[in-house]
């Protein structure tokens, strides 16, 4: 059975200089209407998300390191101390999660390594994708905190508000710069944007989809260049610029809906010009044998190649300036466990109070560590950047999960970054940012897992410490980026608010007894640099 022809009538297109048209969205306000009628190093930025959290602090943060340094942070006294793993049988080792073969983690890569302790979002986000980068709307309320901090409204993640930044990628990066952020979605959504970014906190903020195959994502990096000759040639959307504006202010009938979808169409196309008259500024490397698509069956090593195939293209992009800013949402890491079950989330992840759940818990995030996270830094490490400095010298990666010790409690959050930021960071530290002894705020673990589980739990501990909005804050602003580009919102009194993530603080004691209302000093000061990371 043949089927007839769909037509696009004239107001499918936009037409420009030499008769070029440019198809342009679906308007259903006039499709109505019409059927009645290099210099300086530039920092790269990588971050690596997994699933729940629910690792013991004592297994996962360093054992060894003892605090040199000491600063008043914003309502009490904070403490770092020199970062070290010693080595035994060919193993560099902080704690239970952080070690690594020392051939891989080597003393000159500790020295390029943080661990950041005591960093909250001061209420119940329970499951989440947005607490990585700064969207805390993205969750999936599961608490009366929740869905008021979700009825405020979605915001975009610092990823994206990095891409669209003239600080970050100014003018100088374009004829470089295929592709603004690498989106890597393994399932994990956690990325967001403005729809229209030259229309600020009046655009919609929409998720950013990516890729799911890491030769897609090589192929549209390095898949072939312009080639030499004359100048690239005007962009296509300079061209339908005059007609699109026409329509756009001039024509009664376009809804503001579809004044909306016309914006982000036309954003996107230019971004998209962008790209394809960018020339990658290295040799092409060699297309890659092996796809993401094939791995990740379940095994160790399987799981593990999954990883080290995303990160073979970020380290290449990298290296080449052909993009600047990578975003890889893992998932669960059950693969990198001996878990044999069919359910990881409810067999391990909700049981982190439980001795054998959580030795599935540490072992899997030890595998992500050294198997894609160490990985990534070292191969950095070994590319030169010129000027007596290495790529990973002028990266900041970071790794951060869901949720902090208590799966899905969002205190203690633990964050580990590798990297100098282009000369803006300070590094080799372990910081621990807790209020530790406050009596007023303290936090029973035996309580949070309703005393039931590992006798361990009984006697465990732990403070609240600062905003993690104060470190996403700290993150972009060591990027380059300046207060004025991400400090976009108002509350509802019209006071500019801080950090970057929803200010909001749940009535849960702890939170409360120790953070104080959003007026307190750790609010209003949200968006100053974390102490220690920054360089005088």
């Amino acid at each position: 059975m043949s089927q007839r022809p769909k037509k696009l009538g004239r107001r499918h297109f936009l037409t420009g200089l030499g008769g070029f048209a440019l198809a342009i969205p679906f308007l259903p306000s006039l499709e109505k209407q019409a059927s009645g009628a290099s210099a300086a190093a530039r920092p790269n930025f990588f971050y690596l998300g997994s699933d729940h959290g629910g690792c013991w602090d004592d297994n996962f943060f360093p054992t060894s390191a003892m605090p040199n340094s000491v600063q008043a942070a914003s309502g009490h006294t904070v403490t770092s101390g020199p970062l070290s793993a010693p080595v035994s049988g060919g193993t560099a080792r902080m704690s239970a999660v952080l070690n690594a073969s020392s051939a891989a983690l080597s003393s000159a890569l500790v020295a390029k390594m943080n661990v950041l302790r005591g960093l909250d979002v001061p209420w119940y986000i329970a499951h989440n994708t947005g607490l990585h980068l700064g969207n805390f709307a993205r969750n999936d309320g599961n608490g009366g905190d929740n869905l008021v901090v979700a009825a405020m409204g979605m915001r975009p993640t610092i990823d994206q508000l990095m891409a669209n930044s003239s600080s970050f990628y100014t003018s100088t990066d374009t004829a470089t710069t295929k592709l603004k952020a690498m989106i890597m979605n393994s399932g994990r959504q956690l990325s967001w944007s403005f729809a229209v970014p030259t229309q600020g906190v009046q655009s919609a903020v929409q998720s950013v989809q990516g890729v799911n195959s890491s030769l897609q994502l090589f192929n549209s990096i390095f898949g072939g260049d312009p080639p030499a000759g004359p100048a690239p040639r005007k962009p296509v959307v300079d061209k339908i610029l005059a007609n699109y504006k026409s329509l756009r202010q001039g024509n009664t009938r376009l809804s503001a809906a579809d004044k909306a979808r016309l914006d982000t169409h036309i954003a996107m196309l230019a971004q998209l010009q962008s790209s394809l008259n960018a020339r990658v500024s290295c040799t092409r490397p060699s297309t890659p044998t092996e796809d993401t698509n094939s791995h990740r069956s379940g095994s160790k090593s399987d799981t593990a190649k999954y990883g080290q195939l995303w990160m073979d293209v970020v380290a290449a992009a990298f290296a080449c300036g052909a993009s600047r800013i990578g975003v890889l949402g893992f998932g669960d890491t059950a693969g990198f466990s001996d878990y044999s079950g069919t359910d990881w989330h409810h067999d391990v992840a909700h049981q982190w109070y439980q001795d054998p759940p959580q030795g599935f818990l540490v072992q899997s995030y030890q595998g992500l560590f050294e198997q894609v996270f160490v990985y990534l830094a070292a191969k950095l490490e070994q590319l030169d950047a010129g000027n007596g400095q290495t790529v990973l010298d002028n990266s900041l990666l970071v790794w951060s999960q869901e949720s902090g010790m208590e799966t899905h409690g969002s205190y203690g959050v633990p964050v580990v970054t590798f990297g100098g930021a282009a000369g803006s960071m300070n590094s080799g530290l372990y910081c621990d940012y807790r209020q530790n002894g406050q009596s007023g705020a303290v936090m029973s673990l035996a309580q949070a897992a309703g005393g039931m589980g590992s006798a361990k739990m009984s006697s465990y501990v732990t403070y609240p410490g600062m905003l993690y909005e104060q470190w996403l804050a700290s993150a972009i602003q060591l990027m380059g980026v300046p207060k004025s580009e991400f400090e976009l919102w108002k509350d509802s009194s019209g006071n500019l608010e801080h950090g970057v993530g929803t200010p909001y603080l749940g009535a849960d004691k702890p939170y409360a007894a120790h953070y104080g209302s959003l007026a307190s000093s750790y609010f209003q000061n949200a968006s100053n640099l974390l102490p220690f990371l920054a360089k005088a």
